[in-house]
C-alpha cells in the first residue's frame, strides 16, 4: 500500500543539532531501528486513492498562506502510551492554522489518523527522536533527559513536504512561494537561494 506523509524537514543548524543528538542517543541506548530522522509531522502517515487531488489540495493550501509559518524548538517531551521521545515544537498561529487547513482539506478522502483531526490548538507539534521503545529503555531515556539542556531555536519552516513511501513527491517553498519538484527540493542551489532571501530579511531567524 502507498503511504503518504506531510511534514516539515528540519534544515540548517537545527537539523545538525538534532541529528547529533539522535546519533548520541543511538550510541548510548543502542536504539537500532527505533531511531528516526527528525522532522515535524503535519499529517500522516495516511493513504488515499486520489493522489492527483492530494497534490492539488496540498498545493492550494500551501499557496493560500498569507504569512510564512514559524515555530520555536524548545525542550523534550514524551508520549507515555506509545513510548515516544521527542523535541517540543511551539508553532505560531500561522503554522497552527496551516496544519489544520491541511487536515480539513484531506480528511474527506484520506485515511488520516485520529490525532490528525485535532483542532488547531489541540494538535501537539513535535519532532520525534525515538519511538517504539521498550519500557526499560523509555524510562532510562526519560531520566537521561532530566539533565539535558534544551535546544532553543527559532526557525522558519522553509518548506512543507509531501512524501510518498518516504520519498519526496513535491515540496512547497514558503520563502520562494512556489511548489518544488523532487529534483528542485533536493537541489543545493535552490536551498542557497532560500538562505540568501532569509539573510536579506535580517530578522535573526535564519542560519
Amino acid at each position: 500500500m502507498t503511504h503518504y506523509l506531510i511534514d516539515i524537514r528540519l534544515m540548517g543548524s537545527v537539523k545538525h543539532q538534532i541529528r547529533n543528538l539522535s546519533n548520541h542517543l543511538q550510541e548510548k541506548f543502542n536504539l537500532g531501528d527505533k531511531r528516526v530522522i527528525p522532522h515535524i509531522t503535519l499529517a500522516g502517515p495516511f493513504s488515499t486513492e486520489d493522489e492527483k487531488k492530494l497534490i492539488e489540495d496540498f498545493t492550494r493550501v500551501c499557496s493560500n498562506q498569507n504569512r510564512i509559518p514559524k515555530y520555536e524548538i524548545g525542550g523534550y517531551g514524551f508520549f507515555d502510551d506509545s513510548r515516544v521521545v521527542f523535541v517540543t515544537i511551539t508553532p505560531d498561529d500561522a503554522l497552527k492554522q496551516f496544519r489544520y487547513q491541511l487536515s480539513s482539506a484531506l480528511s474527506p478522502y484520506c485515511s488520516l489518523r485520529k490525532y490528525d483531526l485535532d483542532s488547531a490548538d489541540g494538535f501537539r507539534f513535535h519532532a520525534t527522536l525515538a519511538m517504539k521503545l521498550d519500557w526499560l529503555t523509555f524510562k532510562r531515556m526519560k531520566w537521561y533527559f532530566r539533565g539535558q539542556e534544551s535546544i532553543m531555536y527559532r526557525h522558519h519552516p522553509i518548506r512543507a513536504t509531501l512524501l510518498r513511501n518516504s520519498q519526496i513527491l513535491c515540496e512547497y517553498d514558503f520563502i520562494q512561494n512556489r511548489m518544488l519538484s523532487r529534483a528542485q527540493a533536493l537541489s543545493k542551489a535552490t536551498m542557497m537561494r532560500d538562505f540568501d532571501i532569509l539573510k536579506s530579511w535580517a530578522d535573526g531567524s535564519w542560519e
